[in-house]
């Protein structure tokens, strides 16, 4: 969370510039405001943050929905209290958060209500800058965020292939330097480099652009090889498609659709005074 802060703090002060002088003779006094939402069926992600966020500038706040509540109608959710100055000068920052995280986690619940075996999970194909807000959103739409960051485990992707030159050196190299503690996966596009991360001793293995068809056949034998690997999907997955990688054999469904799709959430901040 204090990350989170420490962003949207240098967001404002990149915003404000040298100084809001549309504002600045209003420094001296205090507003209220209310924060409408103007989109219909959306997920509430930041609000928790928000509120933090605003307890920085000494405004108080109070909010009408929780993060992760699905929000059917347009309206007020929230009020804002404070001096001034500093309720205009992080209107724009706060409303751009909140429609990036609401948006995030929107798309995110709907990809979850179409699934009924596999968990959705992020990737980290995220905006730049924003990623830290979309993974929390992630999990605000019922998601999984995935990694983090690069060494959150040790991902063993096609590039990576090329240059060990097979999935059997990868994996030898990696858990020479690896700690017991670190999950290891693999990303495979075939059966036989599938089964031979099984055989290799990874926890993950991940079916990267496969037909439904052929993720049956490959999820399959790796569960008949070892039930406790976790199978994850990931490759050209849609709101469209997902339903069709949804099987008992498939633990994990991956797409960057829950950060790059964007569903369009208008707020906006008006002074009540």
């Amino acid at each position: 969370m204090e990350k989170l802060l420490e962003i949207l703090s240098s967001h404002v002060k990149e915003d404000e510039g040298n100084l809001d002088i549309a504002s600045f003779p209003l420094r001296n006094t205090i507003s209220k405001a209310a924060v409408f939402l103007k989109t219909e069926n959306v997920v509430a992600s930041g609000i928790e943050l928000a509120q933090r966020f605003l307890e920085k500038y000494h405004l108080k706040s109070i909010f009408y929905v929780k993060d992760g509540e699905f929000i059917p109608k347009k309206g007020e959710i929230g009020e804002i209290e404070g001096n001034t100055y500093n309720l205009l000068l992080i209107e724009r920052t706060l409303l751009n958060t909140l429609s990036l995280m609401i948006s995030t986690a929107t798309v995110t619940r709907r990809f979850a209500r179409k699934l009924k075996h596999a968990k959705i999970a992020a990737t980290r194909k995220t905006i730049p800058g924003f990623s830290l807000f979309q993974k929390l959103a992630v999990m605000h739409g019922g998601g999984d965020t995935h990694r983090f960051n690069l060494g959150d485990c040790v991902m063993i992707k096609d590039n990576h292939l090329k240059l060990y030159g097979s999935v059997e050196k990868a994996i030898q190299e990696v858990k020479k330097i690896s700690s017991f503690t670190k999950k290891i996966e693999i990303e495979v596009e075939n059966m036989e480099d599938a089964l031979k991360a099984v055989e290799m001793g990874a926890d993950i293995v991940m079916l990267d652009n496969m037909s439904p068809e052929m993720v049956k056949k490959v999820s399959k034998k790796i569960k008949e090889m070892n039930p406790n690997v976790v199978v994850e999907v990931s490759g050209g997955i849609t709101e469209e498609n997902v339903s069709d990688y949804d099987m008992e054999t498939v633990d994990v469904i991956s797409t960057s659709r829950l950060t790059l799709s964007e569903v369009f959430v208008d707020l906006s901040l008006e002074i009540q005074r």
